[in-house]
């Protein structure tokens, strides 16, 4: 579990023995109700920054929607959805 200065709570995979089976539930039903919303993954947008410059990547975990095989022009697409909620990130 994992809290930051706005109060958030993040419960990841592990052991989450410690919360009632009433929470329990409700976290998990939170995480589907995301999950169901988002959607597919499609792919993963990835950039790293350095002290003097930046390295971005493209990545298709298993499971994912896209792959390397993808169009190049629908990978382009998904690049620009994330720098576009890159921009709006508060």
């Amino acid at each position: 579990m994992t809290t930051n200065e706005h109060g958030w709570i993040g419960y990841g995979a592990g052991d989450n023995s410690h919360l009632t089976d009433e929470k329990l539930q409700m976290v998990e039903e939170r995480i589907r109700e995301r999950q169901e919303q988002r959607g597919g993954l499609l792919g993963v947008v990835e950039v790293s920054v350095y002290e003097h410059g930046c390295h971005q990547q493209v990545n298709f975990p298993h499971g994912s929607l896209l792959g390397v095989e993808t169009d190049a022009s629908i990978i382009s697409e998904m690049v620009a959805r994330a720098s576009a909620e890159l921009t709006n990130w508060s």
